[in-house]
């Protein structure tokens, strides 16, 4: 995690993963972090997707769960990326690669992260880097 920013941007960022856990851990990290403003946490991508209307004026990325009910991780992605071309989305996952995986980039993620293989501290490093070469 860096310390001291350069950059003092923060960029806004919201989630959607179906095990109360890694929410709950996602929510400590994010708001932890400096570099990110936290708009929310949900428990699926319906909720997600219902919530961020109201603040979509500062939402820059979210990071989605592929499988979740109530809109997965795929339907979530395809329906941000008509309503939000221009949110930078991340998929996080037990799967590594596979046809749901490739559905998650055919939907505009930008990157996909393996759960076990990446901690949230390392994706949010890799998240903020590539928001910043993009913007």
């Amino acid at each position: 995690m860096v310390t001291g920013l350069i950059n003092k941007r923060k960029i806004s960022i919201a989630a959607a993963d179906d095990s109360p856990i890694i929410r709950q851990m996602l929510s400590l990290l994010i708001e932890k972090d400096e570099r990110f403003i936290l708009v929310g946490v949900f428990e699926n991508g319906s909720e997600l997707i219902s919530n961020i209307k109201e603040k979509r004026s500062s939402l820059s990325v979210c990071l989605l769960d592929i499988m979740m009910p109530k809109y997965n991780g795929i339907e979530t992605a395809r329906i941000l990326k008509v309503q939000y071309p221009e949110l930078l989305i991340f998929g996080y996952s037990s799967f590594h690669e596979g046809p749901l995986v490739d559905e998650m980039y055919q939907n505009g993620a930008k990157r996909v992260f393996q759960k076990g293989k990446w901690t949230i501290t390392q994706l949010l490093d890799v998240i903020y880097e590539e928001y910043i070469d993009l913007n």
